[in-house]
């Protein structure tokens, strides 16, 4: 089995200035090859360190995937590192650069100097082309080795990876297998719990791996599968899933791309029901994931921030009195801004969130972290106490996914009883 290394090129991903999608998106795209992903490295914009970072791979996997370092700017470092490192010059492809003039032309009405290195690449490599851009990508199979150069621009790698695994699907179809992968995700269990039903599956399963990653209240399962053929590893992926999903029940909501709150949304619309929610201490943040959704203004009718005892008193009708005796934060202040809501709205279902999210504002008797979520229907409304740990940040997003799951687990029991 092919084993990988991939290199993001980068001072910006080091200082954590942004988020390294890339690799994500490369292994990702790997694995679903079949390709077994040992390591990930992340390198300064800095020649010689470049190379360090390629020379240690060189000597652990058989395939080296890099992106950034390729480009019009000084940081375009890559193509010198490699050339440098296996001692390979650079030579101009023809090819590359009518492409590049052709770009430039379009773009900017002439060749400019400065991107004439851009059709430099190591003599005897496969030029990758990039459609999107200058940056010219490059092959370079050295030693039963093969080093793959991609700019890091997302938009340009994305289409330069997937021509080169093109290129990898034709020359290793008779001996690599097929892995297959997918996230399954889940609420209201924990990470322990996850664990052990996946291990529990996977015993005896050789062709299926698995792993959880918890995150905000979420558990999500990665499942990967692996066989001979694509088809033959979709439908031992397409079982491993289903049984999963019968061991964990109603705690699955959604899968690869879906979000808690597009399950809620997929739900409103099969029960035909509408929401309203009014939110204190989640400042808005239920309503902001569930406007996420194109079409939920069929389903979703309002949302409230009663963030003051004022408004909670003077937009929703919560009774002065039931604050004044037992506090903002309490099961009853929770319903009554539930009801208030749902009323003002004339929704079917109404959602009140309050709490205490930090990391001051703690009371005797509550603590930072209690919040009381409720949702109240025609003939249901119900509360739940919640203790949640962490940043203030973390509060509301613990709060909203918790309020989520509540609304999402009502609607299945109304729409099972339609």
């Amino acid at each position: 089995m092919t084993t990988a290394e991939i290199i993001t090129i980068g001072t910006e991903i080091i200082l954590g200035q942004i988020v390294d999608t890339n690799a994500q998106y490369i292994a990702k795209s790997l694995t679903e090859k079949g390709i077994r992903i040992l390591f990930q490295t992340s390198v300064n914009d800095n020649k010689e360190l470049l190379k360090s970072a390629l020379k240690i791979a060189r000597d652990r996997v058989s395939l080296i995937v890099t992106t950034g370092g390729l480009g019009p700017t000084a940081n375009d470092l890559t193509r010198e590192a490699v050339s440098e490192l296996f001692g390979i010059p650079l030579i101009s492809d023809k090819e590359a650069c009518i492409r590049i003039q052709k770009y430039l032309e379009s773009h900017h009405g002439n060749m400019l100097d400065g991107y004439k290195k851009q059709a430099l690449i190591p003599e005897g490599a496969l030029v990758i082309c990039n459609e999107n851009g200058t940056a010219t990508g490059f092959v370079l199979q050295y030693d039963n080795k093969a080093i793959v150069c991609l700019p890091g621009v997302p938009r340009e790698m994305h289409s330069m990876l997937n021509k080169y695994l093109e290129v990898y699907d034709s020359r290793h179809k008779s001996d690599e297998g097929y892995a297959v992968m997918r996230n399954l995700h889940t609420i209201g269990i924990s990470e322990l719990s996850g664990e052990d039903v996946v291990r529990n599956y996977l015993k005896g399963k050789k062709q299926v791996k698995g792993m959880t990653l918890a995150h905000d209240g979420i558990v999500t399962i990665n499942i990967l599968a692996a066989a001979p053929k694509r088809e033959s590893a979709a439908k031992i992926l397409d079982k491993a899933e289903q049984d999963i999903r019968m061991k964990l029940g109603h705690a699955v909501f959604g899968v690869g791309d879906e979000t808690l709150e597009h399950a809620v949304a997929m739900l409103l619309k099969k029960c035909n029901k509408t929401i309203a929610v009014a939110e204190s201490c989640t400042g808005g943040l239920v309503s902001d994931k569930l406007t996420n959704i194109p079409g939920i203004s069929d389903y979703f009718l309002e949302g409230s921030v009663a963030y003051s005892n004022r408004a909670k008193v003077d937009a929703l009708n919560v009774p002065g009195e039931l604050i004044k005796k037992h506090g903002a934060v309490s099961p009853g202040v929770a319903k009554a801004m539930a009801e208030g809501i749902k009323k003002r709205a004339s929704a079917n279902i109404g959602v009140g969130i309050t709490g205490i999210a930090g990391p001051s504002g703690a009371t005797t008797g509550k603590p930072v972290g209690l919040v009381y979520i409720a949702i109240a229907g025609d003939n249901f409304s119900e509360v739940k106490e919640c203790l949640f740990k962490g940043s203030r940040v973390d509060v509301k997003i613990f709060s909203a996914n918790t309020a989520l799951n509540m609304i999402r687990l009502k609607l299945l029991n109304i729409c099972q009883n339609l």
